[in-house]
């Protein structure tokens, strides 16, 4: 009951107030209750009865004393209406906020990487890792910019690294692209192929016809040669076999090279002596003179002894006494074996190690008999002066007695020419002025 009165409590005064003023102002009426007046006093009556039963307005409503004494309107609104009434608030606002600046393309993760690599304040590695197969052409084009600008930091084996990620992630499409375009990079990404999908590669490598019109126009056209382009293959092989053993070299690693050179000398004994190159050049270091000499007899193989022999005295191991090169060159039993250690002895005597004067070796090439001998020696030499001596280096390769291996040695030569020396005396031109 106690809640049926406080419903009324507003109601009552209302009613009655109703009732007085139309009593108190009905003054040309006689006060006299009538027919007409005691209808609307029991109809007035009704209504209070009425309005003291439960109401269910109120309760559906639920609205509170306090929001009837508002002069206007309320919008009555639950916890759960507010916080999504304030939700809506905020997408409007963002809304407006993003009507009122127009959208701004948003750059490649790569891009963004290379741009922070651009400004020196970071190693380019997270730029490496943000290349794939789709977007690395991209990204070379910006690194060639780039360079050109002279914009690109300096950082060691960059280049080599870059190109090694793109081998990685494109696999043979890429390097069959590169090679068809008669790329440089072709043999750069080898490595990192090797490392992405070592089968893949070497299935490729094994057929592989280096004397092809592709392979030859490719050689031709980047100033490249047989022999280093083989030595790439048989690079990222290797590293491959020892990369588990973070370059250490033991019983296990050896029987893995030997398995795989052993393969290719059953089909390819040019490509069997490029790995047999590749891994005596990992096996050398760290190793004495006498431990190499042993390495390079317990191979019977010509093309084998050959590989170890030349691998062996490009590691410097004879730069103390040069000429022991010459010696141990001239001890091997293998033909073949000698003529590639003569050539790499010769090119150490050329280079000038250990303060050897390379006019006393032109001397006593000078005095040699023609012969296959003094032939490779002058192939040696040739190459040893490319950089010392461009233009003494082609003289000495035309002195090459046998017409066939002359012009494959004068050819070499002039390419490593146009490809390593002529560059460098460009761009240093190019600084002076």
């Amino acid at each position: 009951m106690k809640k049926s009165w406080k419903k009324m409590a507003w109601v009552v005064p209302v009613v009655v107030g109703i009732y007085l003023v139309y009593f108190f102002t009905s003054t040309d009426q006689v006060t006299t209750i009538t027919d007409e007046e005691s209808k609307f006093i029991q109809e007035t009556k009704d209504l209070i009865a009425e309005l003291s039963k439960d109401q269910e307005v109120t309760t559906k409503l639920g609205l509170q004393s306090a929001e009837y004494n508002q002069t206007e309107p309320t919008l009555v609104i639950t916890e759960v209406e507010k916080l999504s009434y304030q939700e809506s608030e905020e997408d409007i606002s963002q809304s407006l906020e993003s009507s009122a600046q127009p959208d701004l393309p948003t750059e490649p993760a790569w891009k963004q990487e290379l741009d922070v690599f651009l400004k020196g304040k970071t190693s380019p590695q997270k730029f490496l890792n943000s290349l794939t197969a789709s977007n690395w052409k991209e990204a070379r084009d910006a690194l060639a910019l780039a360079y050109k600008k002279e914009k690109l930091p300096p950082n060691k084996n960059f280049q080599e690294r870059f190109w090694m990620k793109v081998g990685e992630i494109g696999g043979e499409e890429v390097a069959k692209e590169l090679l068809e375009d008669g790329d440089p990079a072709f043999s750069k990404v080898l490595k990192g192929w090797a490392k992405g999908n070592p089968q893949e590669m070497f299935d490729y490598y094994a057929d592989l016809d280096l004397r092809s019109p592709e392979v030859q126009n490719y050689l031709d056209k980047t100033n490249s040669r047989e022999i280093p382009l083989m030595d790439q293959f048989s690079s990222g092989m290797i590293d491959e076999i020892l990369r588990s053993s973070n370059g250490k070299i033991g019983n296990t690693q050896v029987e893995s090279a030997n398995d795989l050179i052993d393969h290719f000398l059953e089909k390819d004994k040019k490509k069997a002596e490029s790995l047999m190159r590749e891994f005596t050049e990992r096996v050398t270091k760290g190793r004495d003179k006498d431990t190499l000499k042993q390495w390079v007899a317990g191979y019977k193989e010509p093309e084998l002894q050959a590989g170890t022999a030349q691998r062996v005295i490009e590691s410097g191991v004879f730069d103390k006494n040069p000429l022991e090169a010459v010696e141990f060159a001239n001890s091997l039993e293998s033909t073949k074996a000698k003529r590639s250690a003569l050539s790499s002895a010769y090119a150490r005597l050329a280079g000038g190690v250990n303060g050897h004067d390379p006019n006393i070796t032109a001397t006593e090439l000078n005095a040699m008999e023609d012969g296959w001998q003094r032939d490779f020696a002058l192939n040696g030499f040739a190459h040893g002066l490319v950089h010392r001596d461009p233009e003494a280096a082609i003289q000495w390769a035309n002195s090459i007695s046998n017409e066939g291996f002359r012009k494959v040695v004068t050819k070499n030569v002039t390419k490593r020419i146009n490809a390593e020396v002529l560059p460098r005396l460009n761009s240093q031109g190019a600084s002076k002025n």
